[in-house]
């Protein structure tokens, strides 16, 4: 039993759908490891691009977070030497 036009039109366009999304999700968002691979580039770039398009600013983010560490480690020699 063959299936209707409509029927095909509607499976052909949920399978590029579902093509389209896994080939999107392969490239962006699948870790393949810590080495450098063929999807490292346009990896770096998406998350730039996407980064910049929420407003996060990577550079001020390890700014204080190295603030951060050096006031913990200042912090830190502090209440050693007040042990003394």
């Amino acid at each position: 039993m063959p299936i209707s036009e409509k029927a095909q039109r509607a499976w052909k366009s949920g399978t590029a759908v579902i093509t389209a999304w896994t080939a999107w999700y392969g490239l962006f968002h699948i870790d393949y490891g810590p080495h450098e691979h063929v999807f490292s580039g346009l990896q770096r770039w998406y998350r730039r691009k996407i980064d910049d398009m929420l407003g996060i600013n990577l550079d001020a983010a390890r700014q204080i977070e190295n603030s951060k560490q050096q006031q913990g480690a200042s912090g830190l020699q502090q209440s050693e030497n007040e042990k003394r």
